[in-house]
């Protein structure tokens, strides 16, 4: 039997495939200036770190400062409209969170991604799935890989940080369970690579949700889910 009692997620790259409507997003905004557009590909380094980071990454390097905090606002209107169109649950990630809900493991979501669109993507996505905590951006909070939410979310369930396992597709969340002092999983279909996962210190890296709920249980990969 495993030690774990709890799992914190990442939402972008890890439950959630946001990565089409983020990057549409962005070149409209990037458009409305006369700058050339990324492409989807692209995309998948720059998620992650907030809106504000997002924008500066996908700018040129000499905009001015003004001009990036303007394009912030731009794509939140832009974002506004297209965050539900093509935004999509990974594959065998619901049935996922349902099987982990039935066995009374707690789960709770810790993103970068603002506070409100966070809420909402789960509320509209995972209808009836609970969630112990969420935290994406807001006031108060360090972002990650700042263990501040990670911990915070580790006592609103009571549980010492060792007992949590925290789970994301990048090396912001490898470092950011670190800090915290919980075991990572790195999972193999979001946004980075599994040399990105190793190099920062993955306890375990998973190819499909299923081995999540193995880890959980068992303490490792291997067994089946049931």
């Amino acid at each position: 039997m495993s030690r774990y009692k709890g799992i914190i997620f990442d939402l972008d790259g890890t439950l959630l495939d946001t990565l089409s409507d983020i990057a549409n997003s962005v070149n409209e905004v990037l458009a409305s200036y006369g700058y050339p557009a990324h492409s989807k590909e692209e995309y998948r380094i720059k998620i992650g770190k907030g809106f504000r980071n997002l924008l500066e990454q996908s700018m040129p390097e000499d905009t001015e400062p003004a001009v990036i905090e303007e394009g912030v606002e731009k794509f939140i209107k832009a974002y506004h409209e297209n965050y539900k169109k093509e935004t999509k649950p990974y594959g065998g990630i619901v049935s996922l969170l349902k099987a982990l809900n039935n066995k009374g493991m707690p789960i709770a979501v810790n993103s970068n991604k603002r506070n409100d669109y966070t809420n909402n993507l789960l509320r509209y996505l995972f209808p009836g799935i609970v969630f112990s905590a969420i935290y994406g951006e807001r006031p108060g909070f360090a972002k990650k890989p700042d263990p501040q939410a990670a911990l915070e979310i580790a006592k609103q369930m009571q549980l010492d940080p060792k007992e949590v396992l925290y789970v994301g597709d990048s090396k912001t969340d490898m470092i950011t369970a670190q800090n915290a002092g919980m075991d990572s999983i790195g999972v193999l279909w979001g946004f980075r690579d599994e040399r990105e996962l190793r190099n920062h210190n993955a306890t375990y890296v998973v190819k499909r949700p299923q081995g999540i709920y193995n880890i959980a249980f068992w303490g490792s990969a291997a067994n089946s889910m049931e």
